[in-house]
């Protein structure tokens, strides 16, 4: 559930930015560090309860759901980071602009 609340994240805040006049798109990259931090606690928690059925020696369907839960924790923490360099490029590049 938190690896999919994190890949949702962004692009929820984008079209919420989007379909606002009190926000620009720029507002929605305070989104990021909540993805980010979805994304690490969907690999922290999936990572954990792949250790713990490996334990118990259960032979469920739960590895699946924990892997699962690890490809979208990765995925969410790839979508934070593709938004924060995102961000800061275009940062960079308005301040290059300004002051050169």
């Amino acid at each position: 559930m938190l690896g999919i609340a994190g890949v949702v994240t962004m692009p929820v805040a984008v079209i919420l930015a989007h379909r606002s006049h009190r926000f620009g798109i720029l507002d929605a990259s305070y989104a990021v560090p909540v993805a980010f931090v979805l994304g690490m606690l969907a690999v922290g928690m999936a990572s954990r309860a792949k250790k713990n059925l490996a334990w118990l020696r259960l032979d469920g369907g739960g590895t699946g759901v924990a892997s699962a839960g690890v490809v979208l924790g990765v995925l969410a923490l790839s979508l934070a980071l593709m938004a924060a360099l995102s961000v800061g490029f275009y940062e960079a590049i308005r301040y290059y602009q300004h002051h050169h």
